[in-house]
């Protein structure tokens, strides 16, 4: 009688269930049909956490099972990482660069069209982002990624004023500073280089970290390998220096609770901290304290900074969190309207947009470049020319940023960045019961409520905004890492003009995506850093950074695939320099890195590889192994 109940109320449930879910596609496939955009319609949405975290057990499954009659156009898109790893071609399969996926509890909306990326990121409360996803980053404080509207244009306005030269400058002197501890720690202690990194991710966001700390926080993180040692630094007596002791009333070291909380950040995107705490799982735990003791250090740097800035002390090193207790009047008698949690909460996404990015940069730059010669060679010749023999302690950011900017290292950044958008789905959304036009072409389109907006990385291949040569090995260009494409002469018909913003101070000093002296890509056709309004307030800090470390690493050093797994030191010196053996040997480590690059990426936070690496080697320039002719 019991379990015949239970199965009752089970299957009562069930049906219920199903039936929820159809009402609720035939909904959708109404309101999308009714948008006049092309549409897919999809069994379930695919950017549920449910999907998200076990989309990769049930593919292979439906990809083994699920005869090819059932399939179409929604089965190419049930991997979330779709527009990274079939670029365009959904969109002309589509027949058109905007299109909608209906399905039984979301509308989702994919743009590859410049013109519909400028309108939705310049009509900020037409199209706002979707607060829910970004609710788990309050771990501090509301910031300026978890807030719209009123609220955000507050923190807005509180963050973007540290974001200035003076900050940039810093940002150049630590990026220097923490470059050369980075090369001590690849090229040996004899700096000679010819050693296999085996993961130069792993150095690659140290160094992030490291370096946003510095420039954030105004702290000196001492790499491992440097502790003990004396090394030469030009910081600030009042600047905090820190290692692998844990001081009294901490558990766990700067730089450990740092590394541990931003690198397993996801974790906290998936349960809330008090969770994570309670957890069986050890690293989830870890987790937990690396929140709390971070938390710990921020509140110490915070009330040694407000001390500093209620006694009238002048700070030699504009950093992020200086400039914002500054900005904030939190120290002024009559007041502020900013709370201690917003100074916290704005510190902490800032240090958490900042090196994920900036490392996959970097690390990715390095591949590419150990992939393609003479790409790195004309790099080299172009650092060559700007610094012309200068010793890298004598490098200004006032005289050689603008430089780098519009030159060679420049288009390299903007070429990984273009193949690899660290977010490659930018989400914005519609208001409920508010449907939103769109002018395409002439043609306008209704883009349902409730919906949401992805602008897609499939962007930066659509072959109507890059150029690509003109002979028959242009058809697939658009996937290959080609940054001389960012030195072309030509200039698309609808050049790059800014957008007029009602209030410029909401944008901050970002500074533009490309130079003026680079090819500039229709307005909307290259979001990396997002654009409009909501555009990275960061991008100038990840621009000099970036610059600063490629020019510090290819100065002095060229950057190799590591054959190891092929062939080790001893066979490879007896093959001829630049003869077939040598040839053959290193395209299997480059078709292996392209593999790898086309397979096993995966976006948690940021885009990156995922359980593999791709070991590198750093060569003294003039000692190649590899530094075949192109």
């Amino acid at each position: 009688m019991v379990a015949t109940l239970v199965f009752s109320v089970i299957a009562s449930f069930a049906i219920y269930q199903i039936i929820s879910k159809y009402r609720g596609l035939q909904r959708n496939i109404a309101l999308a049909k009714s948008s006049g955009l092309p549409v897919v319609v999809a069994p379930w949405y695919t950017f549920s956490i449910l999907w998200l975290s076990t989309f990769k057990l049930w593919l292979p499954l439906l990809e083994r099972f699920l005869p090819q009659s059932w399939r179409g156009m929604w089965f190419d898109l049930l991997n979330p990482e779709w527009s990274y790893m079939t670029g365009h071609g959904p969109f002309e399969k589509m027949g058109m660069d905007v299109f909608m996926v209906a399905s039984p509890t979301r509308n989702v909306v994919f743009v590859a069209d410049a013109e519909a990326v400028t309108q939705i990121t310049t009509r900020r409360n037409d199209f706002p982002k979707p607060l829910e996803m970004y609710t788990s980053l309050d771990i501090y404080g509301k910031n300026l990624v978890s807030t719209e509207g009123s609220d955000w244009r507050t923190h807005r306005k509180l963050v973007a004023p540290s974001f200035g030269d003076k900050n940039n400058q810093l940002v150049f002197n630590e990026t220097l500073h923490h470059a050369k501890s980075m090369l001590g720690l690849w090229a040996g202690s004899d700096g000679n280089g010819n050693e296999t990194i085996a993961d130069p991710s792993v150095a690659a966001m140290n160094f992030a970290l490291y370096v946003i700390s510095g420039a954030g926080f105004d702290v000196r993180v001492v790499w491992p390998h440097e502790e003990g040692k004396k090394v030469e630094d030009k910081k600030s007596e009042d600047s905090i220096f820190v290692g692998s002791e844990a001081p009294p009333g901490y558990t766990m070291s700067y730089r450990a609770a740092l590394s541990q909380l931003l690198h397993n950040i996801m974790w906290t995107q998936v349960m809330p901290l008090k969770w994570l705490a309670r957890s069986p799982v050890k690293m989830h735990r870890e987790v937990s304290d690396a929140a709390h003791e971070w938390g710990k250090y921020m509140d110490e740097i915070y009330e040694m900074k407000k001390t500093q800035v209620e006694f009238g002390e002048t700070q030699a090193n504009m950093d992020i969190f200086d400039s914002l207790i500054r900005g904030s009047g939190i120290t002024k008698k009559e007041g502020s309207n900013f709370t201690k949690s917003d100074l916290l909460g704005n510190a902490f996404v800032l240090m958490l947009a900042g090196h994920e990015t900036t490392a996959n940069t970097l690390h990715f730059s390095m591949v590419f470049l150990a992939m393609n010669w003479g790409s790195q060679k004309r790099l080299q010749d172009d650092i060559d020319n700007i610094f012309a023999g200068k010793p890298i302690d004598e490098w200004k950011y006032e005289e050689h940023f603008q430089k780098l900017f519009g030159s060679m290292p420049a288009a390299v950044m903007n070429e990984t960045l273009r193949l690899l958008q660290p977010i490659i789905n930018i989400p914005k959304s519609t208001p409920p019961g508010r449907p939103q036009p769109l002018n395409i072409g002439g043609k306008q389109y209704m883009v349902p409520g409730d919906a949401h907006v992805f602008l897609s990385a499939a962007i930066h291949r659509n072959p109507k905004y890059w150029p690509t040569p003109s002979d028959d090995s242009s058809k697939d260009d658009l996937d290959q890492f080609r940054p001389e494409r960012w030195l072309a002469d030509s200039k698309p018909d609808n050049d790059f003009v800014d957008i007029n913003y009602d209030d410029e101070g909401l944008r901050g000093p970002a500074g533009e995506d490309t130079s003026s002296d680079l090819f500039k890509p229709v307005k909307g056709s290259y979001i990396p850093f997002s654009d409009g309004f909501r555009s990275c307030i960061g991008r100038r800090f990840a621009q000099v950074e970036i610059l600063a470390v490629l020019a510090a690493i290819f100065s002095q050093y060229s950057v190799e695939l590591a054959v190891d797994d092929f062939a080790c030191d001893e066979e490879v010196e007896k093959m001829p320099k630049g003869g077939k053996e040598r040839r053959d040997l290193y395209k299997m480590a480059t078709d292996r890195a392209q593999d790898l690059i086309q397979t096993k990426m995966a976006s948690i936070i940021t885009l990156q590889l995922r359980g593999v690496s791709i070991p590198i080697r750093l060569m003294k320039r003039g000692e190649e192994r590899f530094a075949f002719d192109v």
